[in-house]
């Protein structure tokens, strides 16, 4: 969605179809509620439907991981094959491999991981978040590269004012309900943490109340408009994960939000986080519980760490991660895409 400014600049009208509208995605992470996700369900699958019946409108396709949640990839293979026109498949997350979040768990059966070789041997181009992403995709296709996730740095940028001298300093944690688990495996660290260093844990998105005992908590509800300003409540960010093949394919999103935004983050030393952050340059890097434990801990002791690696972690992004200096490659790969289609034709 970031990038639709800068694509409609270089003279390319684009079209946004959502499957997951924003009211189902506020019921998909809720447990339970069958009844209304089944007619949710049913109410967008009529919609993409319609979208099929007017295909011929459009002279390229820009699947984000899939048109269609369930099943095999019958509609991108009904986009790809319309009059010559190309599909350009992106994807920021391990979606090959098996995964489901908890609250639906009746659904993993209908999942189909197997789509997305289908999906990427039928493309024109394949976008991939990271390296391993990239890796896996040209296993099936030749034309992949590697499309970072970023930000505007004009929006998520650091607070304009200083924090208010006195208040406790904020250790926090953004994310999904799915991700939430990982944020848990840090209770006996922050537990420890306690004992020796005053501030909170700040949790938002995470679907539910999360408490780790001794250890003051606050849960933040996670809304779109208060995105940046939630980020820039914290004074350190943490981004723990498992050292999974799920996680090898995450692209860093919260770190980078976090470092947008100047925050210094103790990420964990997992996949792309490796490439991102330098340790003890722009941010720390952490893998064992004496790791997480060592590194939180120096930040919340040193204000001047903090807002060395806060300044760091900033340059990172702006250099690397931001929507200005990505904006410009994806609209060179779409246009040369519809070019190559328009060639041909």
């Amino acid at each position: 969605m970031q990038y639709i400014p800068a694509l409609e600049q270089a003279g390319l009208s684009v079209t946004v179809a959502p499957f997951f509208d924003a009211a189902f995605f506020d019921l998909v992470y809720r447990p339970g509620h069958h009844a209304q996700k089944l007619a949710a369900f049913l109410r967008q699958s009529v919609r993409r439907l319609g979208l099929l019946l007017t295909r011929e409108r459009f002279d390229a396709f820009f699947v984000y991981r899939e048109a269609y949640p369930f099943g095999p990839a019958l509609f991108e293979t009904v986009l790809s094959h319309t009059g010559g026109r190309p599909l350009i498949y992106d994807f920021d997350d391990a979606i090959f491999l098996s995964n489901s979040s908890e609250a639906n768990q009746f659904a993993a059966a209908l999942k189909y991981p197997q789509k997305v070789p289908a999906i990427i041997r039928r493309s024109a181009l394949v976008l991939a978040g990271n390296d391993y992403l990239a890796n896996y995709a040209r296993e099936f296709n030749s034309s992949v590269a590697v499309l970072p996730t970023c930000v505007d740095t004009s929006v998520f940028s650091p607070r304009p004012t200083p924090r208010s001298a006195g208040a406790p300093l904020v250790v926090g944690w953004i994310g999904t309900p799915t991700t939430a688990p990982y944020l848990k495996s840090l209770g006996s660290s922050l537990g420890r943490l306690a004992s020796r260093h005053a501030f909170e844990v700040r949790v938002s998105g995470s679907g539910g109340a999360v408490e780790f005992p001794g250890v003051k908590t606050v849960n933040e509800p996670w809304m779109l408009h208060r995105e940046v300003e939630l980020f820039n409540t914290c004074d350190i960010g943490v981004y723990p994960l498992l050292d999974d093949e799920w996680a090898k394919g995450k692209c860093g999103f919260k770190a980078i939000q976090f470092m947008a935004c100047g925050v210094p983050v103790v990420a964990a030393a997992v996949g792309v986080n490796r490439e991102i952050i330098q340790d003890g340059v722009n941010g720390f890097l952490a893998s064992t519980d004496a790791e997480w434990d060592h590194k939180i801990g120096l930040l919340l002791g040193d204000a001047a760490l903090r807002a060395r690696l806060g300044a760091a972690g900033r340059r990172t992004i702006e250099e690397r991660y931001s929507l200005s200096v990505n904006a410009p490659k994806l609209v060179t790969m779409v246009r040369d895409v519809v070019d190559r289609k328009e060639r041909a034709a």
